[in-house]
């Protein structure tokens, strides 16, 4: 930075202007166009989105300590000076980037792996701050620690000599950067930042003030502050997003009218009474849930959730075939042309005995329009065909969403549209852990089908090291012999340059002309086209294919009880969740099933992945331990649902602010169920923003 450029931004710390939260960044002296287009990528757009850009970890640098009393394995900050620096390279295109320091006691070597470009920033004579843990190889060394350049100005007050803020960055966007920033628009923005939380809350859990909190998370003078200024900032969130979940829940119960079902019509006594299997318990509890919330002049918004193979459809069946009853059609939009397809099958040969018309529609058979328009079709199972303007309904009573987590707000609520506020049922085979529930879903009524029908048993895990992928050929050999099926499901459709992952074109090409030469075998992708895709299935289905090779196009929906092995090549590149799904494509007859883990975890999460499957076969806990592993945007897909706006709230580690908030939020609604009291103002737009999120 030059001296000029220095100059004005240091009397900008000294004279900030005057800014409001909505401002852009680039209001801010020293973010000019091509920073703030970077900080969008922190989501960093304006004054209001830069203050809330919270640190993810904080550095006490209120205290140095000397190279001469450093030792090892000790966390130390260094203020020294550069005596040298190079850059090293390593075998291949990898280098690292060693320098030399020293202060008034002695020297130090600091190593940065891969980072050798840094080298060239290292000149002798300038003074940085260092903090690290201190290793011990030919002497002292401080493995890639965190630097800050000393340049002298006034603003090294931001970055050494106290309890300093490590933000989430991104490229050509420095923490000294951020730091300054911040500062600066915390002291420009005072005038406007209004008080967000109502005073008695404030009182009752002993919150700072808004401007307090926001200095003491940013800028701490002890480290008991920060911890405590977030706490009041996630809550704030966390209030906010059930305001709106229950205020929504509170729109559903007492202002729409929907249609009252007949829940005891002679199709469905028919249908229950010829039923070729037992429902379970839970499946009982289920239809019980259901079909009393179908009963109600309210519209239903359930949430119907069960591990894989729990009987959802068996359920659903009993909803569908009451709105039948009444003389009402059912849409259920399922999220792939291959599984839609399934569940017409399913459906059609459940529901053709009682004269009951299933129509498919999707992008490529859209001939059944006319008889979803004139009520012929009285159930219509489809994909996204079926909230398109074109598609038009005679009286649509029920709407079923399978795998309802990968449509979108706006698409689901175009499809309940079509009709005058149809049953809503929300089905899922992703157990959902609570914290999700109550935010996600906090709107609806839960239903969860916690278990399998009898006979089932579970599927034995195991992880299959590199080089011993024999012994599951041999066993898939022999499972053929015996009549049973087998998956083997690969990441990659084809081999990449990029990823050293199994690809299932090739692997498919080397077994079958190998080991698998005399079974029957085929392979299904993505790429195929949706009526290759149906045709495979359906053989596999059928028992016409031995080992069936796939991507994960398997994942949901894919019921073939005579399939007892499941291969997963490379499973810890998958997500746990996901792993779960593909495991709980075998285990749905009564014939003992396995699941084999192929190939060596590369990382500490790919490790605990395989760990956790393994050990369980509860889905629960295994979507507790993925939210842990990987959080709810990236579990879930829930990226566009609205949950992007909790900017500080952690749905996996605030479990207790979330309860603490949602019994607030109970008890602000009894007293004012408008949010129209001046103290609730802010907490009414936060409420409105969230009420999206479960319609």
């Amino acid at each position: 930075m030059g001296n000029q450029t220095r100059a004005r931004d240091l009397e900008a710390l000294s004279h900030p202007p005057q800014l409001h939260l909505g401002d852009s960044v680039d209001t801010l002296p020293g973010i000019g166009p091509k920073r703030a287009r970077l900080l969008t990528k922190l989501g960093v757009t304006t004054i209001r989105d830069l203050l809330f850009h919270f640190p993810r970890d904080y550095q006490d640098r209120r205290q140095t300590t000397s190279i001469a009393d450093a030792a090892k394995g000790d966390t130390v900050t260094i203020q020294a000076e550069v005596v040298s620096a190079r850059a090293v390279r390593l075998r291949g295109r990898m280098s690292l980037a060693e320098a030399r320091f020293k202060d008034a006691t002695g020297e130090i070597k600091a190593t940065w792996f891969g980072r050798g470009f840094l080298a060239r920033a290292f000149t002798p004579g300038l003074r940085v701050l260092l903090t690290g843990t201190v290793e011990s190889y030919k002497g002292l060394a401080l493995k890639n620690p965190d630097y800050e350049f000393l340049t002298g100005d006034e603003d090294d007050l931001l970055n050494a000599g106290r309890i300093v803020p490590l933000y989430p960055l991104t490229e050509k966007i420095s923490q000294r950067m951020l730091r300054r920033w911040i500062r600066t628009a915390l002291d420009a923005s005072a005038h406007t930042l209004m008080e967000t939380l109502p005073e008695n809350l404030r009182d009752r859990y002993g919150y700072p003030p808004v401007h307090e909190a926001l200095q003491s998370a940013h800028f701490p003078d002890n480290l008991e502050e920060a911890p405590r200024a977030r706490e009041r900032f996630a809550y704030e969130e966390l209030l906010g997003l059930q305001l709106g979940v229950l205020r929504e829940r509170a729109l559903r119960h007492d202002e729409l009218l929907g249609t009252r079902h007949t829940t005891n019509g002679p199709l469905l006594e028919a249908f229950s009474h010829n039923l070729p299997f037992k429902l379970t318990g839970a499946q009982q509890r289920a239809i019980g849930d259901i079909l009393e919330d179908m009963a109600s002049p309210r519209p239903m918004a359930r949430l119907l959730q069960g591990d894989v193979g729990c009987g959802k459809t068996a359920v659903a069946l009993h909803a569908i075939v009451s709105a039948a009853d009444g003389g009402l059609q059912t849409a259920l939009m399922a999220p792939t042309e291959v599984l839609a397809a399934q569940h017409h099958a399913t459906l059609e040969e459940a529901l053709s005995p009682l004269g009951l018309h299933v129509a498919l529609l999707t992008s490529s058979t859209s001939g059944a329009r006319a008889t979803i328009h004139s009520g012929d079709a009285h159930i219509v199972v489809g994909t996204h065909a079926l909230f398109q303007e074109k598609t038009l309904f005679k009286n649509l009573g029920l709407v079923i969403f399978d795998e309802q987590h990968r449509f979108g707000v706006i698409q689901r609520g175009r499809l309940a549209a079509k009709g005058s506020h149809p049953d809503l049922l929300h089905m899922t085979a992703t157990p959902i852990p609570r914290s999700l529930a109550m935010t996600l879903y906090g709107a609806m009524d839960i239903t969860v089908i916690d278990e399998l029908p009898p006979g089932r048993q579970p599927v034995e895990t195991r992880c299959i090291a590199p080089g011993a992928e024999d012994q599951v050929y041999a066993h898939l050999l022999e499972q053929a012999k015996k009549g049973q099926q087998s998956y083997i499901v690969c990441p990659l459709v084809e081999d990449s340059d990029r990823r050293t992952a199994r690809a299932a074109v090739s692997h498919f090409e080397a077994l079958s002309t190998g080991p698998f030469a005399e079974l029957r075998t085929a392979l299904l992708h993505g790429r195929a086209d949706t009526q290759e895709k149906i045709r495979v299935l359906g053989a596999f289905r059928t028992g016409g294919i031995d080992v069936l090779f796939s991507t994960t196009v398997i994942e949901v929906g894919v019921d073939a009880p005579n399939a007892t092995t499941m291969v997963i090549e490379d499973a810890a590149q998958f997500g746990l969740t996901q792993l779960h799904q593909l495991r709980g494509r075998v285990g749905r007859g009564s014939v003992p099933s396995k699941c084999f883990l192929m190939g060596k975890a590369e990382t500490e999460i790919g490790r605990r992945r395989l760990e956790v499957m393994c050990a369980t076969t509860d889905g629960f806990a295994i979507a507790e331990e993925d939210l842990k592993l990987r959080g709810p945007g990236e579990t879930y897909g829930l990226r566009q649902s609205g949950l992007s706006d909790l900017r500080v709230a952690d749905l996996v580690k605030d479990i207790r602010l979330l309860d603490r908030a949602r019994r607030d939020a109970e008890e602000i609604l009894e007293s004012d169920p408008t949010l129209a009291s001046p103290d609730c103002a802010q907490l009414a737009l936060r409420a409105a923003r969230f009420a999206a999120i479960t319609r």
